[in-house]
């Protein structure tokens, strides 16, 4: 893989590889993740779930977020928006079109091209989350580790 980033499959492996991966102790990572457990999915833990459970669900939001970051951050954001606007471009210039339609396009297309510009120059803030989500899915799972012990 040509990225920086790490997918959910390879931080698993990582995590194999690897001891406590945070310099807390495994009871303040636990205490840490059950709340954030309860703060991100209040209604999947219930009181009546095991801590374990509680973290299995969080693990899996976390898997979920990463992949949707790693597809986020492997995307090539500068390909493709020139040949959008070269295929509207002759669209907008025909004269069979009416021009009241060709300038409703022209809108639209202004639209979802600038939505896409800022989302390519979010791509940094992206990496940085992708990071982070990363460091609490390596976390979560070595818990997990070490409860099924």
């Amino acid at each position: 893989m040509d990225t920086e980033f790490l997918t959910a499959q390879q931080s698993e492996d990582l995590q194999r590889l690897s001891g406590n991966p945070s310099p807390f102790s495994e009871e303040e990572l636990k205490d840490f993740y059950l709340k954030l457990a309860r703060l991100v999915n209040p209604g999947a833990c219930s009181p009546k779930r095991t801590d374990f459970e509680v973290l299995s669900i969080l693990s899996k939001d976390l898997k979920r977020n990463l992949g949707f970051l790693c597809k986020y951050t492997q995307h090539s954001w500068d390909e493709g928006l020139l040949e959008i606007q070269m295929a509207c471009g002759v669209y907008s210039v025909q004269d069979s079109i009416p021009k009241t339609q060709r300038l409703e396009m022209n809108t639209s297309l202004g639209r979802h091209l600038q939505f896409l510009a800022r989302m390519a120059s979010g791509c940094s803030v992206a990496r940085k989350m992708h990071a982070e989500y990363t460091r609490h899915f390596i976390n979560v799972e070595y818990l997990l580790r070490q409860m099924g012990k």
